[in-house]
């Protein structure tokens, strides 16, 4: 008589619910990474926060240069009202501008100074952003108007006349 033998069904059951290694490796690997929504709501957010911070950005960068070149201008009057101050007591001064910066050109007329003359000092934005020559203008006029100067600035030029007694206007 030939018997078959038969195998326990519990055992069965195991030895196919195990898997080889290869598709348990990458069932493991697969879990560990982020799924396409995911990335998907990370670049939705980067992007949320790169349009409210560049505009900001720009913004302080334009207001950082128009207060560069105010502050620029108000050191020049400075100077302008010290020479002007050294040549009632005699001493003549030679000024010279300073450089070109931020699209701004500065300018004493004359640069020498002599007794009775009055000297002009003169700002001259190039720059094509309309928005900063008006950034430009509001800080010339805040920086002037504290040391009791009224507006100096009209269109893309800031003026200011120091007369031979000192007189700023």
């Amino acid at each position: 008589m030939n018997m078959v033998s038969v195998e326990n069904p519990q055992k069965i059951r195991a030895r196919l619910s195990r898997r080889p290694a290869k598709v348990q490796a990458k069932r493991a690997s697969g879990e560990a990474g982020f799924t396409l929504i995911e990335l998907m709501i990370v670049i939705a957010i980067i992007g949320i926060l790169a349009a409210i911070a560049i505009p900001q950005y720009e913004s302080y960068v334009k207001s950082s240069e128009a207060q560069a070149i105010a502050q620029t201008f108000h050191q020049m009057v400075e100077q302008g009202a010290a020479a002007q101050a050294q040549q009632v007591s005699g001493v003549s001064t030679t000024l010279s501008a300073p450089a070109p910066s931020h699209g701004a050109t500065f300018a004493f007329s004359p640069t020498q100074t002599a007794p009775n003359t009055a000297l002009t000092l003169t700002e001259t934005f190039g720059g094509t952003s309309t928005t900063l020559q008006t950034d430009v203008d509001d800080a010339i006029n805040a920086e002037l108007t504290a040391s009791g100067v009224s507006s100096a600035c009209s269109g893309s030029t800031c003026t200011v006349t120091i007369s031979s007694n000192g007189t700023i206007s």
